[in-house]
């Protein structure tokens, strides 16, 4: 009897770390692109590395974190939106990377405009929609700091186009 209370506990406990680790990072996007942007994340598929080797992951399946911010550009009214997601290409380590995805809305719909796969700068802040472009601050590695607990800060920038979506380091 103890030994199966004993499993009984370990896989209620096996359930809610499986559960925790399958979090919805869509709940934290707020405005009028989420559901696309939701919608999107759960069908887009992209390179991923697993036990398994080389595969194709839907973007939900590799994310850690999103957050999602609306704007439009100085030289186009047209509502738009970014969303930076962050995600792991390689499932079997520890490494993290982030894309950025910019939507444009018309006549009501929201539709991608492009992404940029390999961004820099995690927990954008400061986002600003300019002259097409985008450009937000990051936090990156300073001087003296370990890989897990960066304290630098980079300003970095979208460019986006009628093509698609550049990434780049900002100016001042």
């Amino acid at each position: 009897m103890m030994m199966r209370r004993i499993l009984f506990d370990f896989a209620a406990m096996a359930g809610f770390i499986a559960a925790a680790a399958a979090q919805d990072v869509t709940a934290s996007l707020k405005g009028p692109a989420t559901e696309t942007v939701t919608r999107y994340l759960k069908q887009t598929r992209i390179p991923c590395y697993t036990q398994k080797g080389e595969e194709t992951c839907r973007i939900i399946d590799t994310a850690s974190g999103a957050s999602l911010f609306h704007g439009s550009f100085k030289n186009d009214p047209t509502p738009h939106a970014v969303a930076f997601v962050s995600y792991q290409y390689d499932q079997t380590g520890n490494a993290m990377n982030q894309m950025a995805i910019v939507f444009r809305e018309a006549g009501g719909r929201w539709t991608p405009v492009g992404r940029a796969d390999e961004t820099v700068g995690m927990e954008p802040r400061q986002v600003q929609f300019g002259q097409g472009v985008i450009t937000y601050i990051g936090t990156v590695l300073g001087p003296n700091d370990s890989r897990a607990g960066p304290t630098g800060r980079g300003r970095f920038s979208l460019k986006v186009t009628d093509r698609g979506v550049t990434f780049g380091k900002a100016g001042r």
